[in-house]
């Protein structure tokens, strides 16, 4: 069912968005993607299990996760499962302007949520996924429906006119520019002329994570792209991005991902490709 390696899933020059269907009947190992994957439950039901605990999953549920993350399904009756994978470059670009959306932009940066459909969310979503098999364009339409309806079990919408604040808006762009970067708080608020205290409340509030948590995340993510497909050492990882201390290196890891990077190349690196 699962494919890591984001060259095997995104065609080149075109919009790094893709949709599947899967009916799964028997359980499915735990597995990681290099990618976001938003995961809907159309019938059935199931034991979605990730680095965040055990969900039981049916009709409506939505799973996100972010690259890295680890998941897995178990206990699956009749499931049926849409699968929207997304680039995270998709969100720096193409679709910048849905980071503004303050209950998206929290949804965006929030590891292994489960959310639920409601039912005029569900129908829309429903219809838009057999069509976005086969096309980018409504691959796109679909992506905007999943991430639309599942923003929206968040709670109720933002105050009108109010969004997600540019001081945010900017150092999240800074930190996935350059996680490598020796960043601190400090740093970035002087980038956004604002205070230290008001950057790190407003991007905490906004986002469910404080500046400094995103970016070891940031680094954790790529940190396990490295794993899954490179030969690489584990301490070299580790300094390619951002943490040259392995003993601290592995500990953010395990953080992130409930694993040390040993562990995680292990269990869930790509096969090498048939000759």
């Amino acid at each position: 069912m699962h494919r890591v390696r984001r060259d095997d899933v995104f065609t080149p020059d075109r919009p790094a968005v893709v949709a599947e269907r899967h009916e799964l009947a028997a359980d499915n190992g735990a597995h990681s993607h290099d990618f976001l994957e938003l995961a809907v439950v159309v019938s059935g039901t199931a034991t979605h299990v990730s680095v965040t605990g055990e969900q039981e999953l049916s009709r409506g549920s939505v799973a996100l996760l972010r690259p890295g993350d680890w998941h897995g399904y178990r206990e699956c009756r009749e499931l049926v499962v849409h699968n929207v994978y997304v680039g995270p470059e998709m969100f720096q670009r193409e679709l910048a302007w849905l980071r503004a959306e303050p209950h998206i932009g929290r949804l965006l940066h929030t590891s292994g949520h489960v959310s639920r459909l409601d039912g005029g969310a569900l129908a829309v979503v429903e219809a838009a996924l057999p069509a976005a098999v086969g096309g980018h364009i409504t691959q796109v339409g679909a992506l905007l429906c999943l991430l639309g309806g599942a923003a929206a079990s968040l709670g109720e919408p933002a105050a009108r006119g109010a969004g997600t604040h540019p001081a945010v808006l900017l150092a999240v762009r800074e930190l996935e520019g350059d996680p490598r970067r020796s960043w601190s708080v400090d740093d970035l608020a002087a980038l956004a002329h604002v205070s230290s205290a008001h950057l790190a409340r407003t991007f905490t509030a906004q986002l469910g994570i404080s500046p400094m948590a995103y970016l070891n995340r940031l680094r954790a993510e790529r940190a396990a792209a490295l794993l899954i497909e490179t030969d690489l050492p584990v301490a070299a990882i580790g300094r390619q991005v951002g943490w040259s201390d392995p003993n601290y290196a592995s500990r953010r890891f395990r953080q992130s991902f409930a694993m040390s990077p040993s562990d995680y190349r292990a269990r869930f690196s790509a096969p090498a490709p048939a000759r």
